[in-house]
């Protein structure tokens, strides 16, 4: 039977997926996230954004007033990470490449840093085709235990969505 337009067929498989956006309590870190491939123009964009609020807190000595940045994660916008290691003109981006004292794996890679929890977790997750990381990302030591847990509740809440899809589409 044809749809009129405008108006959606419901099929019995689909389900609500759960909601992926970030939680108004979403902790801030910040991670480098060094590139390991070898493509010199590897840009990747990622929805949500970090939303950055200057809140007044006070007056300092001179009475002039004092700001306090406020920092969250967001789900609207789009936030570009450039991981170029060489300009237009083929010069090397010197502030933009891991130092000769990391990680030998890392020295020469080009970084960029990440504020967006969901932003670190996609990119901690990332592959390529061989399985190798793409990404490697570099935690403070004390903010480790958030970003694992965020990456394991995220992995979590989609396995319960894949069962509940399945159980939905088995029906069908």
């Amino acid at each position: 039977m044809p749809v009129a337009p405008g108006k959606a067929k419901f099929q019995s498989a689909e389900i609500e997926l759960g909601d992926n956006t970030l939680r108004p309590e979403a902790p801030m870190v910040r991670c480098r996230v060094v590139y390991m491939g070898n493509n010199r123009g590897r840009s990747v964009a990622l929805p949500g954004q970090v939303h950055v609020e200057r809140i007044q807190t006070g007056f300092d000595d001179k009475e002039q007033p004092t700001f306090e940045e406020r920092r969250r994660p967001v789900g609207e916008g789009v936030q570009s990470y450039d991981f170029s290691s060489h300009d237009s003109l083929g010069r090397l981006i010197v502030d933009r490449i891991m130092a000769p004292e990391a990680n030998p794996e890392l020295v020469g890679k080009p970084f960029a840093w990440c504020e967006h929890i969901d932003h670190i977790r996609w990119f901690h997750l990332q592959r390529t085709d061989d399985g190798a990381k793409e990404f490697r990302v570099l935690a403070n030591r004390a903010d480790q235990p958030i970003i694992q847990d965020h990456v394991r509740r995220f992995i979590s809440s989609k396995q319960q969505e894949d069962t509940n899809f399945e159980a939905i589409a088995s029906r069908g």
